[in-house]
């Protein structure tokens, strides 16, 4: 196989071309296999219910995230009311990250087929449709413009503000190719760096990077009533404690080794995962010691990163597995750079040269172990998706429809499972903790969660207003019942990989009609 993948490079665009078809080809089979849960089409839902411009932003301050994603859905809602084309898109965000990086990073073509069918860019920045693929496309982008800093900063710049305006993450990472920027050209005399740049384009760029760092942090502070989804309990941690600390340190290693990861609730795990994570951090840095602004960019970019994993949000493979592209990147940037003609490690103490010397031999080595690494965790992720549906709310949508439920009148609970059941039926579901139709959930003060008896409460009352049947769908089974209701099970849909995303579906009438008490003399 490695022959053949020589051969095959010889011919750089042939090479390309076939490695992305096949990349494009699974990631199609794969995607339209894929069922989506309500991180992804909650932002469809977003973008379907908004009933004005203003209300879409107001709402979207209430998601964790910056606006350029959102606005991308809401553009494709224009074109078509079906979801699909949402993963359409996503599927060609996809395959532009494959693109540029096999086209234009400076890894050796097998290290290429090992990254863009590993675990990140083949499946959770591919298959899943949010707006992390968005993040890794701008930041690749960057890498192969990189050159163009010595004419113009604006290409950088612009990639930057976009780069921002995708996740928290990427904005991490654009803050710190931003300061490695600022930093190369403050010390350009002794890096040897020559920009022809004008003055009116440095300060262009300056406002355009800053300006996306600012419209970034301005959707990513929540508004006062916002309810806290995940992260830290009460905002954010401060204080030191030993075991969330090492919880969060273990994620460096769940990032680059994602087949073999810490369990959070394993105090020896997360203990042995978070020193060897250090070790890691400190191995590469090492590899990166004699080329300053890679060092600088990928402490930077880590210990941002790692920061915000303790004290706020510790986060899914999605979220701190942007630590694994931090170190992607670092490497694509290092190759812009040449090794000083002076070793700089001669005025270092022995041991620390020794340290620095090994690093450096063999940090090519570690990263195709952690490639190959992550080729088997896309691998295994890819196929497991295939099996078993991510979510359950398609198959129950497809009932649904099948059996010409959808024109009933439905009740949905708990409503953050039912959102995507909403997106795939194209329509608006009863909740009961909104005590409303509803399809996107709002989490802020107005919302309380509402217990078994409520919703059996609020179904009976729905009843009694002129509907002789209603299909109440749960995502949990129905244990107890009411005596004014009757209600028989339909169908159940529980193969989802989200645990609470299954889905309980009964038909609920009255018991027996409700007549007035016989007069009294």
């Amino acid at each position: 196989m490695i022959r053949a993948i020589s051969r095959l490079s010889a011919n750089r665009s042939t090479f390309t071309f076939l490695v992305l078809a096949i990349f494009f080809s699974l990631g199609a089979i794969g995607i339209f296999n894929h069922a989506m849960w309500r991180d992804e089409l909650t932002i469809w839902l977003i973008a379907r219910d908004s009933e004005s411009v203003s209300e879409f932003f107001n709402i979207i301050r209430y998601e964790p995230h910056p606006a350029l994603w959102y606005l991308c859905v809401a553009a494709l809602y224009r074109l078509s009311h079906n979801p699909t084309i949402m993963q359409v898109f996503h599927l060609l965000l996809g395959t532009s990250v494959a693109f540029l990086f096999l086209r234009y990073s400076p890894f050796k073509p097998l290290h290429k087929v090992l990254f863009v069918f590993g675990y990140l860019p083949f499946y959770e920045y591919l298959i899943i449709s949010r707006n992390y693929s968005f993040g890794v496309l701008f930041a690749f982008a960057f890498c192969a413009c990189f050159e163009s800093r010595k004419q113009t900063y604006l290409v950088l710049a612009l990639l930057l503000f976009l780069m921002a305006n995708c996740n928290a993450y990427s904005l991490f990472i654009a803050i710190a190719l931003g300061l490695t920027l600022v930093v190369e050209y403050a010390f350009k005399k002794r890096l040897n760096y020559t920009t022809h740049a004008t003055l009116s384009n440095k300060i262009v760029s300056l406002t355009i990077l800053i300006s996306g760092i600012l419209s970034s942090i301005v959707f990513l502070i929540p508004p006062a009533d916002n309810i806290e989804r995940g992260g830290i309990t009460g905002g954010w941690l401060f204080s030191f404690d030993l075991r969330h600390f090492f919880t969060a340190l273990a994620r460096i290693w769940n990032s680059y080794i994602v087949v073999v990861v810490a369990g959070d609730s394993k105090y020896y795990s997360v203990i042995i995962c978070g020193i060897l994570s250090l070790l890691l951090f400190l191995f590469f840095a090492a590899s990166f010691i004699q080329k300053p602004l890679i060092l600088l960019f990928y402490s930077t970019a880590t210990l941002e990163i790692m920061a915000f994993t303790y004290t706020k949000f510790l986060g899914a493979q999605r979220h701190f597995g942007h630590l694994f592209i931090v170190l992607i990147v670092s490497f694509w940037l290092s190759h812009y750079y040449p090794k000083p003609e002076k070793n700089r490690t001669k005025a270092i103490n022995n041991s620390r040269v020794n340290w620095i010397q090994f690093s450096e031999r063999h940090a090519t080595s570690l990263l195709v172990f952690l490639l190959c690494a992550q080729l088997i965790g896309g691998a295994i992720a890819f196929s497991r998706d295939l099996i078993v549906p991510y979510s359950a709310s398609r198959a129950a949508a497809q009932y649904i429809k099948a059996s010409g439920r959808d024109r009933d009148f439905i009740v949905g609970s708990q409503d953050v499972a039912m959102a995507p059941l909403g997106g795939y039926l194209r329509r608006k579901i009863y909740y009961p903790e909104r005590q409303g139709l509803g399809s996107f959930v709002l989490f802020n003060r107005t919302r309380r969660d509402v217990t078994i008896e409520e919703v059996l409460q609020q179904v009976s009352q729905l009843l009694r207003e002129d509907r002789s049947e209603i299909l109440l769908v749960l995502n949990e089974e129905l244990k107890i019942g009411r005596e004014d209701l009757a209600i028989a099970p339909l169908a159940q849909f529980v193969e989802s990989l989200i645990y609470n995303e299954k889905y309980y579906l009964y038909n609920a009438t009255r018991e027996a009609p409700l007549t007035d008490p016989a007069p009294t003399d």
